[in-house]
């Protein structure tokens, strides 16, 4: 009796061992079964474009690389070689089977390598992607993990941008122009007022003008009002030196008037030899005297 009940009970805790280790392989299951539908999901509702690929070719990929490609349909994505994605050559002239090599092999080394590259649809239709590349390990073997992040729009952006900012700079050298006019004041008299902070790229343009206007007046004096100069840089400080001696050059009487005490220390300490030119203290002054030379 002893022994059946002894069996009994060892026979008990054989089943409930089997019952909780069936009870962990099914919880284990289903964790298998839900990491791998969250993967799935998150492989095919990602926004961009995701595919896997060995040495056979591609294994798999996501809607959004079909829809990125321009594929019919997923056999036709599978079907194709990578090397058919991109042009002959990138945009640095290296051929792109060769430089993708190159890639592939930084991303083992790596562990991970992320890089712009110029791939082609299957429309034709070259197109910009940042790459991202990440050597995996399936139950077949080594793989690849590639994620495209398109970049047509951003560059789209940044061609508007640098279009935009050359506009600026055009639109910025008329204003600057305009805002530094040769004005003719009297007969044989033309007067120049140099506002603001000259940039260095406007002063040989400005000079270039000046001489210009002078020469085709038939002008014998030239007024350079300093009143708006904002800051005598050397730069500016050479430029005027420059500009005095090169209408001297051409027969020009020189007056510079409306010389700040803040401009006339920074004129010193950059040491401008005002030796070719008339100093005047006020346009009023310069006028006078201009037309009394006659």
């Amino acid at each position: 009796m002893v022994d059946s009940d002894d069996r009994l009970r060892a026979l008990e805790r054989e089943v409930e061992s089997l019952r909780v280790e069936l009870a962990r392989e099914r919880a284990l299951r289903v964790q298998t079964e839900d990491a791998s539908e969250i993967f799935r999901v998150m492989f095919e509702h990602a926004s961009d474009a995701l595919f896997l690929f060995d040495d056979s070719g591609i294994i798999d990929c996501n809607s959004q690389a079909l829809t990125m490609m321009r594929a019919a349909d997923k056999q036709d994505f599978l079907k194709r070689h990578p090397a058919e994605f991109s042009p002959e050559r990138q945009p640095d002239g290296r051929e792109s089977m060769e430089k993708s090599r190159e890639m592939d092999g930084t991303a083992r080394a790596r562990g991970y390598h992320s890089f712009e590259w110029m791939h082609r649809r299957l429309d034709g239709e070259h197109f910009p992607v940042q790459v991202s590349l990440t050597p995996v390990e399936l139950a077949r073997g080594p793989a690849m993990l590639v994620v495209w992040h398109e970049l047509s729009a951003f560059k789209a952006r940044e061609r508007r941008l640098a279009a935009q900012l050359e506009m600026i700079g055009v639109q910025q050298a008329e204003i600057q122009r305009l805002a530094m006019p040769v004005i003719p004041v009297g007969d044989g008299v033309v007067m120049v007022p140099v506002l603001g902070n000259l940039p260095e790229d406007a002063l040989e343009e400005l000079s270039a003008t000046i001489l210009d206007a002078v020469a085709r007046a038939g002008t014998k004096s030239l007024i350079l009002d300093l009143t708006g100069l904002a800051r005598a840089s050397m730069r500016v400080v050479s430029w005027l030196g420059r500009l005095i001696a090169a209408t001297g050059l051409v027969g020009v009487n020189t007056l510079v008037a409306g010389i700040r005490p803040a401009i006339a220390l920074e004129l010193v300490h950059e040491g401008l030899d005002l030796g070719g030119a008339t100093i005047v203290a006020s346009m009023r002054e310069a006028l006078r005297q201009s037309i009394a030379r006659g």
